[in-house]
């Protein structure tokens, strides 16, 4: 039997190896998805300098009328039967009511640790949705004591892109020991620095790549390699010239003075193994029943930790091959974003299924 086909009207941003693009992208490519989107970056810019930021901020508003304009007149036309946002960071709480009023079901896939991370409104705008959709596995337990939100959310993982992220073959040519790719979050920066304190006399070379670390490069070695922000095709290339890759994770999470939990895994814990990378993660419940730390991704909890195996590892090439092929065909086989899509899509279908029936028995 034939699914009923499912109209769906998507925000988020639309440059290549974001999030919400690698999303929609999978999202598509299910059969019973009618698509149409709005493209968020196109309406609200988000420059670099400070200059330019700050003309963001004064013409905020502005450019999110614009943007609101845009999706009231989409809604209209291609009538879809689910407003996704991906993460929404720019979508208040009153405009989302504004879209049930008008009968729409509005949800949003929340990719973050803690929606209280990015100030009240959206906050506020979180609670407000259908339905939240989170990659954290441990916020629909915590949703409602943790959070104080009331409204539904259901845990769906983060996967990797197979257009962007997959490589089939490991590559044996390196130009790095070391290489990392991330946004500075100043726990990742006190974790290497304190690599940089452990191995300052073992030789190895140390490349990182993401916003905000040029500013702080005064804390590190000066033969360390900086090349600031990397994103698509750039951003998997420069991780594969790493003998080794480092996935951190943001554990501690203080809001308000008040402890939160911490990531559980990331993007990278999923895009690594798929560009057949060989890779050390930090060590959490979920990410060991995700991977074998003995046969695919080993695992660190202290910087000391790390060290001692980067300095085992980095002497053993083939071990690292076959142990990165490993991850691979564990991800490949089970990470995908095409393979969460389905389940994202299931979710969509169930809350349709209960908006019709309210309208059959009122």
């Amino acid at each position: 039997m034939l699914k009923n086909n499912i109209r769906i009207l998507y925000i988020g941003e639309s440059w290549l190896g974001s999030c919400a693009r690698s999303v929609k992208e999978s999202i598509i490519k299910q059969p019973e998805v009618i698509l149409d989107e709005v493209n968020e970056d196109l309406f609200i810019p988000k420059p670099r300098s400070l200059i330019l930021r700050l003309l963001t901020r004064i013409f905020f508003n502005s450019y999110q009328y614009e943007l609101y304009k845009q999706i009231l007149y989409r809604t209209e036309t291609f009538k879809p039967d689910i407003i996704l946002t991906y993460k929404g960071a720019s979508i208040s709480s009153n405009f989302i009511k504004t879209l049930q009023l008008k009968g729409h079901k509005v949800v949003t896939i929340y990719p973050d640790y803690s929606p209280h991370a990015y100030g009240k409104k959206h906050s506020a705008a979180i609670g407000t949705y259908d339905l939240v959709i989170s990659t954290k596995p441990y916020h629909p337990i915590l949703w409602k004591s943790v959070y104080g939100y009331i409204n539904n959310c259901v845990f769906i993982p983060q996967g990797y892109d197979p257009a962007l992220h997959f490589e089939k073959n490991y590559n044996d040519k390196k130009d790095f020991d070391i290489v990392l790719v991330a946004t500075w979050r100043h726990e990742y920066g006190e974790l290497m620095k304190s690599l940089a304190r452990i191995l300052e006399n073992k030789r190895l070379t140390f490349a990182i790549g993401g916003n905000g670390w040029l500013n702080h490069r005064k804390d590190f070695p000066s033969n360390w390699t900086f090349t600031g922000e990397l994103q698509g095709r750039s951003y998997v290339n420069f991780l594969r010239l790493g003998k080794i890759c480092l996935a951190p994770l943001t554990r501690k999470v203080l809001i308000n003075n008040v402890k939160q939990p911490g990531d559980e895994d990331t993007t990278r814990t999923y895009e690594l193994a798929a560009a057949n990378c060989f890779f050390i993660h930090r060590r959490t419940d979920y990410s060991t029943k995700l991977y074998n730390e003995i046969t695919e991704v080993p695992m660190f909890d202290t910087p000391e930790e790390l060290a001692e195996k980067i300095l085992f590892y980095i002497d053993n090439p083939l071990q690292r091959k076959k142990m990165a092929q490993s991850a691979h065909n564990r991800a490949v086989q089970n990470y995908s974003l095409f393979n969460r899509s389905k389940d994202i899509i299931a979710e969509l279908n169930e809350l349709i299924d209960k908006k019709n029936l309210k309208k059959s028995n009122p």
